[in-house]
């Protein structure tokens, strides 16, 4: 039996993030960002900022919106499959909006395919839809993609301290970088005349979402895998059953 249309799309989309995972590592490898230390005195903080030198590139993009796309598509192969004609996956952020868009179009499919359907809709995840996998996946297709430097992760320590108390540990502060975002911080006061802190910070970096569209500043391997798995493993896994299943 050959491998259904809405799977072929999905193993596409897998292919193509494996591409972008690539992209990501030739990227960061070029040390996009420059870390510039600083003691503020007056704030009584030790600072490193964050610096683009070198932008995301442009043709990472198309990768980004055709995993994207190829999960869409994956999702509308299937409920055609379901309907016996073609059909777009429903996707609403209420159960009215879902009752009076989707019904019509689903109503091909079998009782049970039409229950799990409303099952997955994204208006059931907690906190709201905002948070469903599916809503984040339409919202991100409509638009076209974005994509910046994140700092997910670092360490930061001590070189030289000479006349300079520290309090507390360093905070590395994570997410999406603005030119200029502090990214690593320490309380630090001076206590002598000839005080002298150098301290070292090691980033860890990642493409991400802006901060300010729906992918919620999260970084965009990570966030397109759960979306890729969210399909498998919720969708597939409610739906591919009941494609035999008659009306």
């Amino acid at each position: 039996m050959p491998p259904l249309l809405h799977r072929l799309a999905l193993d596409h989309a897998r292919d193509r993030l494996a591409d972008l995972a690539e992209s990501e590592r030739s990227y960061l490898a070029t040390n996009p960002l420059r870390f510039a230390h600083e003691l503020d005195r007056r704030g009584g903080k030790y600072l490193v900022r964050a610096h683009v030198r070198s932008p995301v590139p442009d043709e990472l993009l198309p990768i980004v919106a055709d995993v994207l796309r190829s999960l869409r598509e994956s999702l509308d192969a299937l409920a055609t499959a379901l309907a016996r004609a073609p059909t777009r996956f429903p996707i609403f952020e209420s159960l009215v909006l879902f009752a009076q868009r989707a019904r019509k179009p689903i109503a091909p499919m079998s009782d049970e395919a039409q229950a799990f359907l409303e099952e997955l809709q994204p208006y059931h995840a907690i906190g709201g839809f905002r948070n469903g996998a599916l809503w984040t996946l339409q919202q991100l297709d409509a638009g076209a993609p974005r994509l910046t430097t994140s700092v997910v992760g670092g360490t930061m320590g001590v070189n030289t301290q000479r006349g300079v108390s520290l309090d507390g540990e360093p905070e590395i502060v994570t997410g999406p970088v603005v030119d200029g975002t502090v990214v690593a911080s320490v309380k630090a006061t001076v206590v002598g005349n000839d005080p002298k802190l150098d301290m070292f910070f090691r980033a860890e970096l990642a493409l991400a979402f802006p901060a300010d569209g729906p992918g919620r500043g999260r970084a965009a391997l990570a966030l397109l895998g759960e979306l890729c798995d969210h399909v498998e493993r919720k969708v597939f896994a409610a739906l591919e059953p009941t494609l035999a299943s008659p009306r």
